[in-house]
């Protein structure tokens, strides 16, 4: 178990440590929609994980990559949205080393990014829990942030405010690593996937799905079992379920693909909803996973052709939409050979799907399309058209004129 444990934990930084260059950019007029997409485009070398801020319009027009002029600071991630829509967390990096990131070893800082004037400021500098931490989530009113902490082989979920005092554990020393963390619409409770440590009944697994309350700290084990990596838990519309991945990691150590589950926040029910561990799970560009539709009907699902190889050498993967109850399939986008279609991102009001394609030899691709798939557009292919990938919808204040 001990050296399944650190094969995965190797996997670790796939899904939630990004690198990014700083390259400049001039202010624009805000779009007419009410969103960005950002997203990483690609750079460094094989020894580094490393990505490119960027902000796009849904339209496809004034791409941009900001500058952060903080040349002691070598990456940068995106973290939560401020509710005003011009403010967002932004977590720095002071090393691109894989083996460093991967370890823990490498000194992050958090800083709000004024999406308006371009104003960068540090924050929650206060009596940090570890060299390399990591803001999820913002609560209601702003004032306070739940982060991860990197504490020695593990990974610790904080509460704290914003200037980092009166932070409050919701974990254990102990308890192992907990990362992809998903605050529910509420923002009562927070699911996660926990990996390794104690006690073992909230991971019986390689990995497994819990949720905690922030109000108690009370503890719910979702789902979880023996020899299966149950990964990457989003929130359904109303709160009261999650779907999340299930891969048969000891059959398949490369951790290339899953099905899809749902499971009640409450811990009362687990059910696999798709059959022959057909979602593209474990790309070779960071995990893949799954997303509520805003209207709670649907959940994406990366579904592989029958062909399909680890090494992208054959086949390729389609989006669809699942319903988790009837189980009925929609195909959004087609299956074809050599082309890999997957990290589906709803648009907030449930209109838009923006994805990631990368075809055979090409970089990857950021494009958009109709919640039915119909009309599909290319966006970018990043930085130096390097590839473009890891997108998320970016919420801009409508009375903002200017966003940088």
């Amino acid at each position: 178990m001990k050296s399944s444990q650190a094969n995965l934990v190797n996997c670790i930084s796939a899904m939630h440590l990004f690198v990014a260059c700083l390259w400049p950019v001039q202010c624009f007029a805000a779009p007419p929609a009410e969103y960005l997409i950002g997203y990483m485009g690609v750079g460094g070398s094989g020894s580094e994980i490393a990505h490119v801020l960027g902000l796009i319009r849904p339209d496809g027009t004034h791409e941009q990559y900001p500058e952060f002029k903080q040349p002691e600071q070598k990456s940068w991630v995106f973290g939560p949205q401020f509710s005003d829509g011009r403010r967002i967390i932004l977590c720095s990096y002071e090393d691109v080393g894989v083996a460093q990131v991967r370890s823990g070893k490498v000194v992050t800082h958090d800083w709000i990014y004024d999406l308006q004037t371009g104003l960068l400021v540090p924050t929650m500098e206060k009596d940090r829990q570890a060299d390399q931490l990591r803001p999820y989530a913002l609560l209601p009113g702003d004032q306070r942030v739940v982060e991860t902490a990197y504490i020695g082989n593990e990974e610790r979920i904080f509460v704290k405010d914003l200037d980092g005092d009166h932070a409050v554990e919701l974990t254990t020393p102990g308890g192992g690593f907990h990362y992809a963390l998903s605050l529910s619409h509420d923002a009562t409770r927070l699911a996660c996937h926990v990996t390794g440590g104690k006690p073992d009944f909230y991971n019986p697994g390689l990995y497994s799905i819990n949720v905690f309350e922030l109000a108690t700290g009370k503890r719910i084990f979702v789902a979880g079992q023996p020899e299966h990596l149950m990964f990457g838990p989003n929130w359904s519309a109303d709160d009261t379920q999650l779907v999340y991945l299930d891969c048969h990691a000891v059959k398949d150590p490369g951790h290339f693909r899953a099905d899809l589950c749902v499971g009640r926040a409450d811990g009362s029910e687990h059910r696999v909803v798709t059959s022959g561990q057909n979602h593209w799970f474990g790309t070779p560009f960071g995990s893949n996973m799954s997303e509520w539709s805003p209207d709670g009907k649907t959940v994406t699902y990366t579904r592989l052709q029958n062909n399909a190889t680890r090494d992208m050498a054959a086949g390729g993967s389609q989006l669809c939409l699942l319903d988790p109850m009837s189980g009925t399939v929609a195909e959004l986008t087609p299956a074809i050979e050599g082309t890999w279609d997957f990290r589906a991102a709803w648009s907030p009001d449930g209109t838009r799907i923006a994805f990631v394609r990368v075809c055979q030899g090409g970089p990857r691709e950021l494009w958009i399309m109709n919640r039915d798939g119909s009309d599909p557009q290319r966006l970018t292919d990043g930085y130096q058209h390097k590839g473009a990938d890891h997108l998320r919808w970016i919420r801009i204040a409508q009375d903002a004129d200017k966003i940088h």
